[in-house]
């Protein structure tokens, strides 16, 4: 049983007859018009249905899967609305909406970020304002972590060249706008399932070249396994930091690897060079370390 009575229907019938009139009949601007106030409708009672997996922001995205969920932050994969295209939106969560220091380092994420183009950095699109007045930072959706891609098979010396090139090109496009990355991990490296063309993602706690965390009240940020060790101390940062973190990176790319060449050894002795414990002892930057690595490369060629 249910409890509309059958003139509610009918109701509901002449009501619908008149709206389908004018959709066919009405003039271009009218229809638009409609169309969009029957889409809003529709999208805001599936949002009842399915509560915040239909969220929708700014009437443009709508959140369709909660992909990271943080002490302070939540992470979002999101479809426009109107353009179906695939995006992450990234929000304080709401016990945090007045938190002015998390704030202020989103709304500096975001201007890293969007400072930053570059083929092998995931994009940072644009800024959106909620209406609890929460930022929204809106940027370019990867299907894939690395950490994620590690697990399904082992990988070739080629590969790991290539996804190292694709690391170092976009690190030195970090350092050329004057920037530490400060987080380089499997988990802030995206493909969409192709491990030769990653991007890197993430610039919660980049830094300006020279800065330390400990300016920004963050007494250590950073995954500790791939932090240098003057991150870990809180000294001042440069380039050579990130380079420490790509050097943990080959060495764990390598430790996945089922070849074994001269080749190999190279790769090998390039992550440990990138990896002392002292900054002096690393290449220069990420160009220096990009021409190491095609020494290396060509010596991966010559053994195939």
């Amino acid at each position: 049983m249910t409890d509309e009575h059958p003139a509610d229907f009918e109701e509901i019938a002449r009501r619908f007859s008149h709206l389908w009139q004018a959709l066919n009949h009405g003039s271009p601007e009218n229809r638009q018009m409609l169309v969009d106030r029957v889409r809003d409708a529709l999208d805001r009672g599936e949002g009842g249905l399915h509560e915040a997996n239909c969220e929708i922001v700014a009437n443009s995205f709508m959140l369709e899967a909660l992909i990271h969920d943080g002490a302070a932050t939540q992470v979002y994969r999101a479809r426009h609305r109107d353009l179906g295209t695939l995006h992450v939106i990234k929000v304080p969560r709401p016990d945090h909406a007045d938190d002015p220091v998390l704030r202020k380092r989103m709304l500096r994420e975001a201007e890293i970020g969007m400072a930053l183009r570059h083929p092998h950095i995931a994009a940072t699109q644009t800024v959106l304002r909620l209406a609890d007045g929460r930022p929204a930072l809106v940027m370019e959706w990867i299907g894939s972590r690395l950490a994620e891609l590690l697990q399904a098979r082992p990988l070739s010396l080629g590969e790991i060249t290539s996804a190292m090139t694709s690391v170092l090109s976009g690190l030195e496009a970090i350092h050329a706008g004057g920037f530490v990355h400060c987080d380089l991990s499997p988990l802030n490296l995206l493909a969409d399932g192709d491990i030769s063309r990653l991007k890197i993602a993430d610039f919660g706690i980049a830094l300006e070249r020279g800065c330390r965390h400990g300016q920004f009240d963050l007494a250590f940020a950073g995954q500790p396994d791939f932090a240098s060790p003057e991150q870990m101390a809180g000294q001042p940062l440069d380039e050579r930091s990130d380079l420490y973190a790509a050097g943990c990176l080959l060495s764990l790319l390598l430790n996945h690897c089922d070849e074994e060449s001269d080749g190999f050894e190279a790769l090998k002795a390039l992550a440990n060079h990138l990896s002392q414990q002292s900054p002096q002892a690393r290449p220069e930057n990420a160009r220096a370390a990009l021409h190491l690595l095609g020494g290396s490369a060509k010596r991966s060629a010559v053994d195939a």
